[in-house]
């Protein structure tokens, strides 16, 4: 499993690899890996060797939030929205038929190697 940038130094990941990797994996079938995870604004996103998982922002509350599990195969289109030239912002949009989900990254993550690290397993 590979950990990414979480932002905040060394120790900081260090921590958060550890945290993410131990919420994600009470999520995993028998077989399923875990294959990497990325900060998020609001927690992490995990990418297995079947599936993306993450907390779904929008339907937060106080008591309560919602993991949403994505088949690589039923996502239909990941969208990344460029700021400039040469740059990105921190936030990838991911679409079902069901709807679209946006996940905003930490503002040190390298956002490209998250689209492309996606992109590799929808493509």
């Amino acid at each position: 499993m590979h950990e990414r940038r979480e932002g905040m130094g060394f120790f900081k990941r260090a921590g958060n690899r550890k945290k993410h990797a131990e919420e994600a994996e009470q999520f995993l079938f028998e077989g399923e890996k875990l294959q990497s995870t990325y900060g998020l604004l609001v927690d992490f996103v995990a990418f297995t060797s079947h599936r993306i998982l993450f907390v779904d922002k929008s339907v937060l509350s106080k008591s309560k939030s919602v993991v949403v599990s994505i088949p690589y195969g039923k996502i239909e289109e990941i969208a990344i929205e460029k700021t400039g030239f040469f740059s990105v912002s921190n936030n990838i949009e991911i679409t079902t038929k069901k709807e679209t989900h946006s996940l905003t990254f930490l503002k040190d993550t390298n956002v490209m190697e998250v689209y492309r690290d996606l992109a590799k397993r929808i493509c």
